[in-house]
């Protein structure tokens, strides 16, 4: 079940609950969705076992753990190839600041959100493990100033 099409309206409303709180029990669930808790559990499985649902995560506060600065870097290739976009790619999933990675069309052929704990420790992320990715050609450097909207909701 990969089309939003396929989802029933009580599925919908599961998703909805569970993006908003994925620590809700199913009790507490099939309460909010009016399910009995057997069914609640039976929907809620299916969208799991389907990949619907891929996991469940905490959000930590970049903050408490020393990753407060946010950095969008935009990355072009000195080659536009299956194989150099298959390092560059298996590289940037290995670089554990990096927390989202898109392979893009316009300027820049990729562009990567991180997260490090200031300036400096960018600075050094930058000169010895980013310029040195696979195929980096150019590193284009932008510093998040205010996070506007994070919450990372899927409108369903």
């Amino acid at each position: 079940m990969s089309e939003s099409a396929e989802l029933t309206p009580v599925e919908r409303k599961i998703l909805r609950a569970l993006q908003q709180d994925g620590r809700l029990s199913n009790a507490e669930l099939a309460r909010q969705v009016s399910l009995s808790p057997s069914a609640c559990w039976n929907h809620t499985r299916k969208l799991f076992d389907s990949g619907v649902i891929t996991g469940v995560r905490a959000h930590v506060d970049p903050k408490a753990v020393q990753r407060e600065t946010a950095v969008l870097v935009g990355v072009v290739l000195d080659r536009s190839t299956p194989e150099s976009f298959q390092a560059f790619e298996a590289a940037a999933r290995a670089l554990p600041p990096v927390l989202e990675c898109y392979l893009v069309a316009g300027d820049v052929d990729y562009f990567i959100k991180l997260r490090v704990k200031d300036i400096a420790a960018f600075n050094r992320l930058h000169s010895e493990r980013l310029i040195a990715l696979p195929g980096v050609r150019q590193v284009r450097t932008f510093f998040v100033l205010n996070e506007v909207k994070t919450e990372g909701l899927l409108p369903i």
